[in-house]
C-alpha cells in the first residue's frame, strides 16, 4: 500500500538521488539499446521527474523501486535506463504510461512489452519483470527499425468551415465549463489559461459579461484564502504566490504542490488581463504575488528556473509562518517553458510600459539567441546551471521559441531574423512537404536515441497549432506567401484533430486571424506558385530518402495493394465515380452482347493504365503528362466529343440511316478508356492521397503505379462482373434495356432511322466531352467530394488505413 500521509522524510528528492546509484542506470541512447540487443536483455526504462514529482520520490525509495530484491533482479536481468522527464520531454509522449513516474519494459529491439505508472509493490514489480523476461526468451524479433508514415489528405478549409471550427470550439469549452467550481471538467482540475484567455477575447468582442464571469468564478475557486490554509488549500499559494500544478479533486483540494514555470507564466498573463478588464481585487492580489514569485526565479543572465519541488507538501504549504528552508528550486532552463515567460513579460510590459519587464523578456531572448539557438539544428531543449546543453530537433522547443521571437519582433525588428531562422529550420527539417503538418522530431543527436528514433513522424496537435499561429504572425510581419501557405494547409489537414480547451487554442486564434484579415484570398492568389514550390521541395524531401532506406514500403506493400483495391471497390458506390458511369454506359451501349465482357475489361484496362502512368510522376512520360495535364484534358474532351458525333452519325453519313454499330476491337476499348483516364480525376480521399504520394517518391514510382492500378481495377470490378452476368443471361432485364430498339423520325422532312443505343450513347459522350473540355467535371468532383455519402466513404478509408499503423 502507498502511504496515505504526505511527505515522510524517506520520500524526497534528496533520498531519491542518494539511492539512484544502487541500480546500474544507463542513459537513454543508442549504446544502451545496442547493449540490450547484444546481451538479449529487455530494457527497464524509468521515466521520472523527481525534482518536482512527489510520487516519483515515493517510487524511488526503499519501499518500492530500491527494494533490495527489485534492485538485484533489475541489475541481473535488465538493461536499466533512467530518463529525466523534464530534460527528455521529447520522450514523454513516446513512453509515458499515463502519469509520472512511468515504467516501461522494452524488448532488446525496443518494442514495448509491459508498462505501468505510479509505484507498485515489490512483489508485483518482480512478477511483471519475470513475465517480460519470459517473453523475451520465447520471442526473437527483428531489430530493423521501421517508420509508420501514412500521409494525410490535404484539405483547405473554406470560410464556412473556419467559422464552424470556431463555433465548435466555443460550444465544447462551454460544455466542459464547471459552473460551480470554475475551470473546466469535473474531475482533477488542471489550469486552462489559454482557454480562459479565449473567453476573455470573446468578452471583449461581444461585450457579453457571462464570459468574463466564467473566468472570475474560475479564479475565485482556484484562490486559497490565507485563513483556510489547513482545511481548504486550493491551487493558489497566498503566502509566497504562484499556482500549484493541478488540483486533485473537482474543488482543487488538495493540490499537487509543485509549481511549474509554464503554468505560472500563462496564468500570470491571463489573470493580469482579467484584472485590467474587471478590476477584481483577487485578480490584483494573484497577479502581484505570482509576478513576485517569478521574479525570484529569474536569472540576471537571462532565463527562468523551471519549477519548485512538491516536497515537503502540506507540512510546509499549510503554514503561514513557513520555515526558512524553502522547497527546492530547479535552476535548469527549459526552452518551451521560458518561451511562455518571454511572451508573458512582453505582454505585461506592453500594458504597464514598465521597462524592467521588457528588459527581462529581452535579456531572456538574447540569452537563448546567443546560447541555445544553433545554425543548423534549431534550438536546444535545456541548459543546466553548469552549462550542459541537451537535445535538438524537437518540434516542441522550436514551436514555442518561434512564437516568442515572432512576438518580440513586433517591438524590435531585429528579432525577426531569429524568428525566420527557426521557421526555415522547421521547414527544412520538420515540415511534411508531402501532405503538410509538422513532425514531432527530426534530431541529428543520433547517439541520444534508440536506433531510428531520432525521427518521429507523428504530428502532435498542440504544437502544430502553435506553428500554424506563429506562421500566420510571421506572414503579417513579412508578407512572405510561403508562411501563410504552410499555415493554411496545416490548419486544414489537421483540423479534424485539434481538440478543445488549451490544446485547440492556437488553431482557433489562427482561424480568427484568417477570417478577420481575409487571408484565404491571399492564399488562393499565391497557391499556383506555391504548388510549384511544393513539387520542387518534394523531389529533395529528406523523408523520401529515409523511407527508401528502411523496409517501410516493402513490408507494407502487400497490405497497401489490398487496401488500394478495397478503396477502389468502395469508390464505385461514391459520387466521385459519376463521370465514369456515363462513359461506360455509352460504351456498353455500342458493344455486342458477345463481346461485352472482353470489351469492358479492355475499357477499364485502358483507363487504369493511363491513370497509373499519371501517378508515376518520376517517370519521364508520367511527369510530362502531369505537367501538361490541362492541355491533354482539353484534347481528351475534344476527342470524346468527336467520338460522340461519330457514334451519332455513323461511318459515311449515308442518308442518315444510322444503325447500332457494334464495337468489335479491343483496341477501341483500350483507347476509349485511356482517353477518359487522361480527363478524369477521382475525388482525393485518404487512401488515394497515400498512393499518390508513394507514387511521387523517388525510387518508388513503380510501386506507386502498381497501387494506382490496383485502385482503378477495384473501381472497375463491379461493372466488369455486371457485364459477365449480362453475357451469360439472355433474359437479363439490364441487357434488354441496353439492347434498345430502332427509332424512326423526321428531321427537315427527311426520314431518319436511328437506334436508341446509338442516340443515348452519342449524347452521353458529347455531354461528357463538353464537361471535360469546359472544366465542369473538375467543379463536379469538388462538389461531390463534400457530399455526405462521400464523407462517409472517406471515413471508411481512414478506418482501413488504421491497419497500417
Amino acid at each position: 500500500m502507498i502511504p496515505a500521509v504526505f511527505a515522510v522524510e524517506r520520500y524526497s528528492y534528496e533520498n531519491a538521488e542518494k539511492l539512484k546509484p544502487l541500480i546500474n542506470w544507463r542513459e537513454y541512447n543508442a549504446n544502451a539499446f545496442q547493449e540490450a540487443a547484444n546481451d538479449n536483455k529487455p530494457v527497464f526504462l524509468l521515466l521520472t521527474a523527481p525534482s518536482w514529482c512527489y510520487w516519483c520520490q515515493v517510487y524511488e525509495s526503499e519501499d518500492y523501486l530500491f527494494n533490495a530484491d527489485v534492485v538485484n533482479y533489475i541489475n541481473k536481468n535488465f538493461i536499466p535506463v533512467y530518463v529525466d522527464a523534464d530534460k527528455r520531454q521529447d520522450l514523454t509522449r513516446q513512453y509515458l504510461e499515463g502519469g509520472w513516474p512511468s515504467t516501461t519494459i522494452l524488448s532488446p529491439q525496443g518494442k514495448r512489452i509491459a508498462g505501468f505508472s505510479g509505484p507498485r509493490p515489490p512483489n508485483v514489480m518482480l512478477s511483471t519483470m519475470q513475465q517480460a523476461l519470459d517473453s523475451v526468451k520465447n520471442n526473437i524479433t527483428s531489430a530493423k527499425h521501421t517508420y509508420n508514415y501514412v500521409p494525410l489528405p490535404e484539405h483547405i478549409l473554406t470560410v464556412g468551415e473556419l467559422k464552424q471550427l470556431i463555433d465548435s470550439y466555443i460550444a465544447y469549452n462551454i460544455q466542459m465549463y464547471d459552473p460551480i467550481y470554475g475551470s473546466f471538467g469535473s474531475g482533477q482540475k488542471f489550469p486552462q489559461p489559454r482557454t480562459s484567455d479565449f473567453f476573455l477575447d470573446t468578452y471583449e468582442k461581444a461585450y457579453d459579461k457571462k464570459y468574463l464571469l466564467m473566468i472570475v468564478n474560475t479564479l475565485h475557486n482556484e484562490y486559497t484564502n490565507i485563513s483556510e490554509l489547513k482545511n481548504n488549500y486550493n491551487l493558489f499559494d497566498p503566502v509566497e504566490g504562484g499556482f500549484h500544478r493541478y488540483g486533485t479533486t473537482r474543488d482543487y483540494t488538495p493540490p499537487h504542490y509543485e509549481k511549474m514555470l509554464y503554468d505560472n507564466a500563462r496564468l500570470l498573463k491571463t489573470y493580469y488581463r482579467l484584472y485590467t478588464l474587471s478590476n477584481d481585487s483577487i485578480a490584483q492580489e494573484v497577479t502581484n504575488k505570482t509576478l513576485n514569485m517569478l521574479l525570484s526565479w529569474y536569472d540576471s543572465n537571462g532565463g527562468f528556473a523551471s519549477n519548485t519541488d512538491a516536497s515537503p507538501e502540506e507540512r510546509y504549504y499549510s503554514l503561514i509562518d513557513r520555515p526558512k528552508e524553502k522547497p527546492r528550486l530547479e535552476r535548469t532552463k527549459y526552452t518551451d517553458w521560458n518561451s511562455e515567460a518571454i511572451i508573458t513579460f512582453l505582454y505585461i510590459w506592453n500594458k504597464t510600459i514598465d521597462k524592467k519587464y521588457y528588459d527581462i523578456a529581452k535579456d531572456t531572448l538574447d540569452f537563448y539567441k546567443i546560447n541555445m539557438l544553433t545554425n543548423n539544428d534549431g534550438v536546444y531543449h535545456y541548459i543546466t546551471p553548469s552549462g550542459e546543453k541537451g537535445i535538438t530537433g524537437s518540434l516542441t522547443d522550436n514551436a514555442y521559441m518561434l512564437l516568442a521571437f515572432t512576438d518580440a519582433a513586433q517591438y524590435d525588428n531585429n528579432y525577426l531574423y531569429n524568428a525566420e531562422q527557426i521557421a526555415n529550420y522547421t521547414l527544412d527539417n520538420l515540415y511534411d512537404w508531402n501532405s503538410s503538418g509538422f513532425f514531432e522530431r527530426h534530431s541529428n543527436d543520433i547517439e541520444s536515441y534508440a536506433p531510428g528514433e531520432n525521427i518521429l513522424l507523428n504530428k502532435p496537435s498542440e504544437e502544430n497549432g502553435i506553428m500554424v499561429y506563429a506562421y500566420i504572425r510571421l506572414y503579417e510581419l513579412t508578407k512572405e506567401p510561403l508562411y501563410l501557405d504552410v499555415a493554411v494547409r496545416t490548419l486544414g489537414t489537421l483540423s479534424n484533430n485539434i481538440g478543445g480547451l488549451d490544446r485547440g487554442y492556437y488553431y482557433i486564434k489562427a482561424s480568427e486571424e484568417i477570417l478577420e484579415k481575409n487571408y484565404l484570398k491571399d492564399f488562393n492568389k499565391n497557391k499556383p506558385v506555391m504548388d510549384k514550390l511544393y513539387d520542387t521541395r518534394r523531389k529533395d524531401f529528406w523523408l523520401n530518402n529515409v523511407l527508401n532506406g528502411t523496409e517501410t514500403f516493402n513490408s507494407l506493400m502487400i497490405i497497401m495493394m489490398i487496401i488500394a483495391f478495397i478503396a477502389g471497390l468502395i469508390s464505385f458506390i461514391s459520387p466521385c465515380t459519376l463521370p465514369i458511369l456515363p462513359a461506360y454506359i455509352g460504351y456498353a451501349l455500342k458493344t455486342s452482347k458477345k463481346n461485352i465482357f472482353i470489351m469492358s475489361v479492355s475499357f477499364f484496362i485502358g483507363l487504369s493504365l493511363v491513370f497509373s502512368l499519371l501517378g508515376m510522376t518520376s517517370t519521364i512520360l508520367g511527369g510530362f503528362l502531369k505537367q501538361n495535364i490541362p492541355l491533354f484534358t482539353q484534347i481528351a474532351g475534344a476527342l470524346i466529343i468527336l467520338l460522340g458525333i461519330y457514334i451519332l452519325t455513323g461511318i459515311g453519313f449515308s442518308g442518315f440511316n444510322v444503325y447500332a454499330n457494334k464495337s468489335k476491337t479491343i483496341i477501341g476499348g483500350l483507347l476509349t478508356g485511356a482517353t477518359l483516364g487522361i480527363a478524369w480525376t477521382p475525388c482525393i480521399g485518404p487512401i488515394l492521397v497515400s498512393i499518390l504520394i508513394l507514387a511521387s517518391t523517388v525510387g518508388n514510382f513503380l510501386s506507386g503505379g502498381l497501387l494506382l492500378f490496383m485502385y482503378s481495377i477495384g473501381l472497375s470490378i463491379p461493372l466488369i462482373l455486371a457485364s459477365l452476368y449480362m453475357k451469360r443471361h439472355d433474359d437479363s432485364k439490364l441487357w434488354n434495356i441496353l439492347k434498345g430498339k430502332m427509332i424512326k423520325t423526321k428531321v427537315w422532312k427527311k426520314d431518319i432511322e436511328i437506334h436508341s443505343t446509338t442516340l443515348i450513347s452519342g449524347i452521353l459522350f458529347i455531354l461528357l466531352g463538353m464537361a471535360i473540355l469546359t472544366g465542369t467535371i473538375t467543379y463536379l468532383n469538388r462538389y461531390v467530394a463534400y457530399a455526405p455519402i462521400q464523407k462517409t466513404m472517406f471515413k471508411i478509408e481512414e478506418f482501413l488505413l488504421l491497419f497500417l499503423k
